[in-house]
């Protein structure tokens, strides 16, 4: 890793399979990738739960395909192109898709070379407990009518209870305190997803900030 916080490379879905290369091509040390099972029972990296109004969890690779307007790839092609360049940074968006996820990854980066990402606490003490040599880390920042949302300003006893290493933390909280009580606690800190300069500038400088996860990581690195 270089001087200052690593940068994560965030693929959105529009980019697909070609955002997916870029973002492994960009210098980031992290690529992160969104993980979920397709009803025929495969991980496909997808952010939401739908794609083109219908739900991933119920469609077939080959349907969901057709229905996205970019190529979707499968967790385990992802890895492989990431892999020669970047470690993973995988985000699991729902609980059941953590063995798996974690099983491969040790398989394609390696131990070591990935960290895993969830805002379930459960999820994450479940890889801790089964795979103990996994880096992990909570996912903190819901939306304001979410619920649990009051919680993510104080987080500290569902990351403790999750067995986290890491706190994976939306810039707005970081900038309201939250960022202060996780490094009082030792966590190092994944900040997500920063894409202004200038918030970039104040987190790469901020020796509480482990990682910068953002989608512009090529000009992430240019200011670090």
């Amino acid at each position: 890793m270089g001087a200052g916080p690593a940068i994560s490379a965030h693929r959105r879905d529009a980019a697909g399979v070609a955002g997916l290369r870029d973002a492994a091509a960009s210098g980031a040390e992290y690529v992160e990738i969104d993980v979920r099972r397709a009803g025929d029972g495969t991980l496909v990296v997808h952010h939401d739960a739908t794609v083109g109004g219908l739900p991933v969890r119920r469609l077939s690779v080959a349907r969901i395909r057709e229905a996205a307007a970019q190529p979707v790839p499968d967790v385990a092609e992802a890895m492989s192109i990431i892999a020669p360049h970047a470690f993973g940074h995988l985000d699991l968006k729902e609980p059941g898709v953590e063995h798996e996820t974690v099983a491969l990854a040790l398989e394609i980066f390696g131990p070591g070379r990935f960290v895993v990402t969830t805002r379930d606490a459960a999820v994450l003490a479940r890889v801790k407990r089964d795979f103990p040599g996994a880096r992990t880390a909570l996912s903190v920042g819901r939306g304001l009518l979410e619920r649990g949302a009051a919680g993510d300003l104080a987080p500290l006893r569902a990351i403790r209870a999750s067995g986290a290493d890491m706190v994976a933390l939306n810039h707005r909280l970081a900038r309201v305190g939250v960022l202060r009580q996780c490094a009082r606690a030792g966590y190092p800190v994944m900040v997500w997803t920063v894409n202004a300069d200038r918030l970039m500038r104040r987190f790469l400088r901020d020796p509480r900030v482990a990682v910068l996860v953002t989608d512009r990581p090529t000009a992430a690195r240019a200011l670090r």
